[in-house]
């Protein structure tokens, strides 16, 4: 009932915050948050950071479009799409994994960005925007930056909210936190909440539970709510 009256609320070119720690429930919860905009016959492509084989994805995501680069032409029935580059002829060489992900991962922020429309998952902000890895945080940063003008909806993922570019809580709608035994994560977060203050919305944030989330309206004027995945 809850995702149900998200997607009632959520417009296209809103963008959703989604943290939460590994096993929180993270995946299946943005798998179905980009579903709502699928059914309503948005156009949907969810960026898959990750360079091996998970079996989170691979499930949750096992009836979209499978995209290894960016297509030069998109038919308008490809509603769902997982851009996931194959990584293999880098056998397992971290730094040629980097390069292959970097320039197709490229390609699509330009082709998002330039063209808007899109509802864009970013299944790990941590690993898309670190100078570590892909070091992209610029290209999300601008994602979110003209989303409004464009129709362009970012749903973003993140076990380290706390690394994320300012500017992608200052522009987000929505917000799905789950707990965090970060203090500097739990600070960042706290500071989202519409109606609470910081110091009441980061105990609540710390208090949740494994699989426990709570919805914060950013932008809208009304309560945050617990959200439970086990129910």
């Amino acid at each position: 009932m809850q995702l149900a009256r998200l997607g009632r609320v959520w417009k296209q070119g809103e963008h959703v915050l989604v943290s939460g720690a590994t096993k929180s429930g993270k995946t299946s919860l943005t798998r179905h948050i980009v579903e709502l905009r699928a059914q309503r016959g948005g156009h949907v492509v969810v960026f898959c950071m990750k360079p091996l084989p998970d079996p989170t994805i691979i499930n949750d995501y096992r009836d979209f479009n499978r995209w290894e680069k960016w297509p030069r032409f998109i038919r308008s029935s490809d509603k769902r799409n997982l851009l996931w580059p194959d990584v293999s002829k880098a056998k397992g060489n971290r730094r040629a994994i980097l390069e292959i992900q970097t320039e197709v991962f490229q390609t699509a922020f330009d082709a998002v960005n330039s063209t808007g429309k899109w509802t864009v998952l970013i299944d790990e902000g941590l690993y898309t925007t670190s100078p570590e890895f892909l070091n992209m945080a610029g290209d999300l940063a601008m994602g979110h930056a003209i989303g409004r003008s464009g129709d362009l909806t970012y749903v973003t993922s993140t076990q380290r909210p706390s690394h994320l570019p300012l500017i992608l809580y200052g522009s987000a709608s929505h917000a799905m936190v789950g707990r965090t035994r970060e203090a500097v994560d739990t600070k960042r977060l706290a500071e989202l909440g519409p109606k609470e203050g910081a110091k009441e919305l980061g105990a609540r944030i710390s208090k949740l539970d494994r699989h426990g989330f709570l919805w914060i309206p950013v932008s809208e004027d009304w309560d945050t709510e617990y959200v439970n995945l086990k129910q």
